[in-house]
């Protein structure tokens, strides 16, 4: 793509496959600033986005004849720039200190610092909260790049689902302690139970 001019036209399936390669990079730069926002890259993926939309703003200028590849090309460009948009304002908030995820883990902090007294051991054995954050996080990030819904999953219900699993697999394995992990299986994100005995 880089010594294309302008005014020069390209073929259309080699334009066809540049616009895939395109869509997912997008894709691929929308999971970047996701583990990012999360807290799980240390440095959003600036030169990653420089290339992405020197590259698109390059497919922009190209001249298309055919009508498809057109409004394939205004679509692109319009969701990388929708995407940027909302990427800006939410490196805004965090420089700001509103971004909300950011509030909720000082509330968390702050509410741990609070809560001296140790709480009460119960029989079964509890997943920490760190835990089950951190495998909050690495789910949804794998459900976002097998393109699976993340409508409705929340920290409290992902805790509320294995607080129940796990007294029931430690009976059914008679396990000391059941550990999790998250894997891939037909194209699908699945938290996999590992018990221990």
């Amino acid at each position: 793509m880089a010594g294309v001019n302008a005014t020069q036209q390209l073929p259309q399936e080699k334009l066809a496959e540049d616009l895939d390669a395109m869509e997912e990079a997008i894709t691929n730069l929308q999971v970047l600033y996701e583990k990012y926002f999360l807290g799980l890259d240390r440095k959003p993926p600036d030169q990653e986005r420089r290339h992405v939309s020197e590259k698109m703003r390059l497919l922009k200028t190209t001249q298309v004849k055919n009508t498809a590849l057109k409004f394939r090309i205004q679509a692109l460009f319009a969701k990388l720039i929708s995407f940027e948009r909302m990427w800006d304002r939410t490196l805004r908030e965090i420089e700001d200190g509103t971004y909300k995820r950011d509030l909720f883990k000082a509330k968390l902090h702050q509410a741990r610092r609070s809560d001296d007294e140790p709480r009460p051991k119960s029989g079964a054995p509890q997943i920490s909260d760190q835990m089950i954050r951190k495998l909050y996080d690495t789910y949804l990030v794998a459900r976002q790049r097998t393109g699976e819904s993340t409508a409705g999953l929340t920290v409290e219900s992902l805790a509320a689902r294995l607080r129940t699993q796990v007294p029931e697999l430690m009976a059914r394995h008679k396990a000391r302690n059941i550990e999790f992990k998250v894997v891939i299986k037909g194209g699908k994100a699945v938290l996999k139970a590992i018990p221990h005995t």
